[in-house]
């Protein structure tokens, strides 16, 4: 078993799905809900990013090569952009949460904990081009294991998020999800170009 490459894509994806940026997102979602409510949208979000997540990676594969026909390598230069402006724009014009948002039934508070929170602010376009990417490299069984590995951290993480920002304050969750958006915007120009060196080989325009 490679564990350098588990921690690798396991750590990559961490990255993307950002758990420090949404758990601000999770508490003012849930304030004010009892801990039996709380744990339920908890589970929903989680789960639902995750067997999106995971059904992605086992199938998105068969769809992009046989209806699309689309190559790895367009595939890394589409995503690596992706990544470049979800950066970006998470940098420059970062999410807030309207206080209106607050007041919701029970039923809204889920439908809202599916979309967008689970998709598309937990698993996003980049989420989903970079399975298929470390799929590719590495293979099913290491990226079914990242996936997994990568969920259970960002559960944990916002199991404890109340207790999080009450350590750490709000200032520094804005600070460290800001970071993080730092290293996803670096994840995305090195895929980016590494899919465009890997079409300039296919097309011969470098050798």
């Amino acid at each position: 078993m490679d564990f350098t490459a588990i921690l690798t894509s396991t750590l990559t994806l961490i990255a993307i799905l950002n758990p420090f940026g949404n758990v601000p997102l999770f508490i003012g979602m849930t304030e004010g809900m009892g801990k039996k409510e709380r744990s339920k949208i908890l589970n929903v979000v989680v789960l639902t990013g995750f067997l999106i997540t995971l059904i992605f990676s086992l199938v998105g594969n068969f769809f992009m090569t046989s209806f699309y026909q689309i190559g790895m390598d367009e595939l890394k230069m589409g995503g690596g952009l992706i990544l470049i402006v979800i950066a970006t724009k998470n940098i420059i014009i970062p999410e807030t949460k309207n206080d209106k948002d607050l007041n919701c039934s029970h039923d809204e508070q889920l439908k809202k904990a599916i979309i967008p929170m689970a998709f598309p602010m937990l698993v996003g376009p980049g989420v989903l081009t970079t399975v298929l990417i470390t799929r590719a490299k590495y293979g099913i069984v290491i990226n079914v294991e990242s996936i997994i590995i990568s969920f259970i951290v960002i559960y944990a993480v916002f199991w404890i998020g109340n207790y999080i920002e009450k350590i750490l304050g709000k200032l520094v969750l804005y600070i460290l999800s800001r970071v993080m958006q730092i290293f996803i915007l670096a994840i995305g120009f090195r895929i980016f170009f590494a899919g465009l060196i890997d079409a300039l080989k296919i097309y011969n325009i470098l050798k």
